[in-house]
Formats: structure tokens, sequence, C-alpha cells
């Protein structure tokens, strides 16, 4: 019977997901990241399905021929977990999966629904030597000039994220909390840097998801201050950091994201593997 599992017991799917790539289950099984975990026997755990809330998705893990996946997925879902993604203005279930020998538990899942999916792409860093020169700037961090202005770089840090000072500082805590339950544990355990213009934060890198040495990065630039350059300049920041501390950065994006790429590829970063997605709508 299908059944969730209270966060203490998060700990019982830990040797599922050592053999997966994706840290983002990882996190969640850790404790770190937040998240839910449903079971198809909590007895006897074979197979499990887990919402990582930073990807507002889920991920699949352990035995694809999972008989209670395979036979009470679609109601499940229907009684539980669709109504509640309702309740969160999700309109999409999004499950992402090792191999395509879950294919049957996604049909099953989706049934009378269009399924759909796509690839995703997860970088990883080749070297110290692999930055490109476009992103390289010498000094430090505290200001650098970028198409005629001037900005800072600001690393993520207590006072900056409870100070009220920048125009937009609700876009950063935004950001910050869908990955975390609050900001003490970002700040406990991850990192990460902004770009300023003026008032506003224009972009921002940092640590989404952490599993052991791993952390995989969240970037975005507020879109004013698209194509200026503000991406790249926290981006290899981050990476940088990740160096010095002997963290590996782990980049997820789709295959359409030219801008994503550009900017991992740009930072020494280089396609270490693929995952598939699917997807189906609730409405």
């Amino acid at each position: 019977m299908i059944s969730e599992l209270n966060k203490h017991e998060f700990c019982k799917l830990r040797h599922f997901t050592d053999l997966y790539r994706n840290i983002e289950v990882k996190a969640v099984v850790s404790g770190l990241n937040p998240g839910r975990i449903y079971v198809d026997d909590a007895a006897n755990i074979t197979a499990a399905l887990i919402w990582v809330k930073g990807q507002n998705g889920f991920q699949l893990v352990g035995d694809a021929r999972s008989e209670p996946f395979l036979n009470e997925l679609e109601d499940f879902m229907k009684e539980h977990i669709e109504p509640e993604l309702l309740r969160l203005n999700i309109h999409t279930v999004e499950v992402g999966v090792a191999d395509e020998s879950w294919e049957d538990v996604l049909h099953h899942m989706a049934v009378n629904k269009e399924l759909y999916s796509d690839i995703q792409h997860v970088f990883t860093l080749d070297s110290d030597q692999g930055m490109t020169e476009h992103l390289r700037h010498p000094g430090s961090h505290e200001g650098y000039a970028s198409q005629n202005e001037v900005v800072r770089l600001l690393e993520l840090d207590e006072a900056l994220l409870k100070a009220g000072k920048f125009n937009n500082l609700s876009f950063l805590k935004d950001k910050v909390s869908r990955f975390w339950d609050n900001m003490d544990e970002f700040l406990e355990h991850g990192f990460g840097y902004i770009a300023i213009h003026g008032e506003d934060i224009a972009s921002v890198c940092f640590s989404a998801f952490i599993s052991d040495q791993w952390q995989a990065i969240d970037i975005e630039t507020i879109e004013a201050y698209k194509r200026r350059n503000y991406g790249a300049r926290v981006a290899r920041a981050f990476v940088e950091e990740c160096r010095i501390k002997g963290i590996h950065p782990y980049w997820d994006c789709s295959p359409d994201n030219a801008g994503s790429i550009r900017l991992a590829e740009g930072v020494g970063m280089s396609l270490n593997f693929n995952y598939r997605v699917y997807w189906y709508n609730l409405s």
C-alpha cells in the first residue's frame, strides 16, 4: 500500500539514492533540502516517488517493477497528490527518472492524459583551468565594469539577507526559500553571490541543493538586467568559490536553454550526463 514517509524515515531510501547521479533526490533524502517521499510499501520499500520542493517536481527511484506503483499509483495521485498540487497552483505533474524502464509506471500515473517527455542536461566542472577568458576578472569582487556600468558583487550572508536596503530583496528571499526550509539552514550549509546595480539585485547564483561535496546551482537574472553579463559574473564567483572549498558544482538545465548552457560552459563545466523528464497536465 502506497504511503508517505515521515521525515525521520527518509534515511530508509539512502541505499536507493546512493545509486543515482541526481543530487536533488539525495539532498531530500538526507533531510537537508525540503521534500516529501511516497513509498510503495513502508514495511518493504522497493520504490519511491520523491517530491523535490525546489524543482516543483518528482523523481522516481528504486525498482520500476514495483507492483504497488504499477497498480495503485493512479488512484493515489488522484486522491492525494494531484489535489495538493492544484492547491499550490501547480498544474503539471513532472517526474524525473534515471532511465526509460519507468515508462509503464508513468503511463499508469498519467492514465487518460497525454504524457510528454524530454531530457535534462547536467553539467559538472572539468578542471580549474576550464574557465573561458570572457568570464575571467582579476582582483576582488567589490566592483567591476559591465557595459559601462559600475556594479557590485556581494557574497550572501546573514546581514545581507536580513537587511532591507535593496529594492527587490523579496526576490532574493523568495528564491532561497524555494529550496531551503529557512534562511538559517541555507546560511549554515550553502553560499552564493549577488550582482548589484544601484539598489537593485540584478542577478543571483547560490547553492540550491547539497549532497556531500556536491552543490547544485540555481541562477537567475532579473529580466531588466539580462544580456548585460550579470549572470556570467555571479556564476564565475560561485564556481571559483567551489574550487577554493573543494566543492563539486552541479548545473542542471534543459537542452533548449542556450543561455544557461553557454554560462555553464563559460565557467569551465561540461556535459556529464542526461536524464529524462516526463510530464502531464492536470487541466
